[in-house]
């Protein structure tokens, strides 16, 4: 009798785990992402503050000179200084790799890589609907084109420094070992972050302004 009665807990504690694995499956595939929540939170702020400020800027002719399509399409003549654009977006993204390199050892790390993730979803809605409230579809394509491929650098290199945040607890607790190997992973972490990091800069140097030159064509 005590051994049936045991193998019927011990079944009942493997149905306890399975169950318990399921909702976990279940839950990470059917509630979204809270990184994803708070960009669309940041996101619809941006486009509810578009349209109730962004419209009357538009049609007063304060927003910048250059979003008019006279300007946007003088771009494709433009001939860019390379190596003054590269001092400058060195100077720019290198200051804000270090404040965000602060702040993920901060112990409110977690809460800034947030609202960094919904701060850009903020601004990317209001640069997205001025240019889709004056050009249609083009404005959104023009929109989109602007942030790429460098964009897609820098938002990997975020990820790095703020990834500590979104792991699991057993991949935490394999990258926060204080051995060697846990210090060789901090070492790949680091150069992994300044290598994208400098292929975001050499991109949105020598790569995003001949796109914006070919799209200019749309402007005319």
């Amino acid at each position: 009798m005590d051994r049936f009665t045991q193998n019927a807990d011990n079944t009942a504690g493997f149905v306890r785990s399975d169950y318990g694995k399921y909702r976990k499956i279940y839950y990470k595939n059917a509630v979204p992402d809270s990184r994803v929540l708070v960009f669309l939170a940041g996101f619809c702020l941006g486009m509810v503050f578009f349209y109730v400020s962004g419209i009357e800027l538009i049609g007063e002719g304060r927003l910048p000179a250059a979003f008019s399509a006279d300007n946007i399409s003088k771009l494709r003549d433009f001939e860019v200084n390379e190596a003054g654009l590269l001092e400058y977006a060195a100077g720019e993204r290198l200051g804000q790799r270090v404040f965000m390199a602060i702040c993920a050892t901060s112990f409110m790390g977690a809460l800034i890589s947030y609202a960094i993730i919904g701060c850009a979803g903020f601004e990317m809605s209001i640069m997205m609907f001025a240019f889709i409230y004056q050009y249609g579809l083009k404005g959104l394509f023009f929109s989109v084109m602007l942030l790429v491929p460098h964009g897609i650098f820098y938002f990997a290199a975020f990820w790095l420094i703020f990834g500590k945040y979104w792991t699991s607890g057993s991949d935490k607790y394999c990258c926060s070992d204080c051995g060697t190997l846990g210090r060789f992973t901090k070492l790949k972490r680091i150069a992994a972050i300044l290598l994208i990091w400098f292929m975001g800069i050499l991109s949105e140097v020598y790569i995003n302004p001949g796109i914006i030159k070919k799209i200019t064509i749309f402007f005319k």
